[in-house]
């Protein structure tokens, strides 16, 4: 119940700092953890179907903006209205609690407008 509630609260900082128009971009770059199992596949980790909901979370109520993955990394651009929202934000995933991932969290600045689409 506190999850929701906090998760919840969280949602209406978001929609409160878009309303006033004062949203930041983060650049959420994540790397494997002590957690993390190199014989296991991936859905196969402890903590990995947790990691995936959350994701999934952001994703629907559009707190996440990209997503991809790059050698033995993954990264997320979110919107969050500042740091400590944005870390909060990511810092409530069981696979990061938990050492799955390890996540590194930077304000991103575009310097250059562009859209990418998934190839296909």
């Amino acid at each position: 119940m506190n999850k929701i509630l906090f998760v919840a609260a969280l949602l209406i900082s978001i929609c409160s700092a878009k309303a006033a128009g004062t949203d930041s971009l983060y650049i959420v770059t994540y790397t494997t953890g002590p957690l993390w199992d190199p014989v296991k596949k991936p859905r196969e980790q402890n903590f990995f179907y947790e990691h995936s909901s959350h994701l999934g979370q952001l994703r629907k109520d559009g707190v996440i903006k990209f997503g991809a993955r790059y050698g033995d990394k993954g990264s997320i651009v979110i919107i969050a209205p500042n740091s400590k929202t944005a870390k909060e934000i990511i810092y409530v995933d069981q696979a990061i609690i938990n050492k799955l991932f390890i996540a590194d969290i930077q304000k991103l600045s575009i310097f250059y407008d562009g859209c990418l689409e998934r190839l296909k």
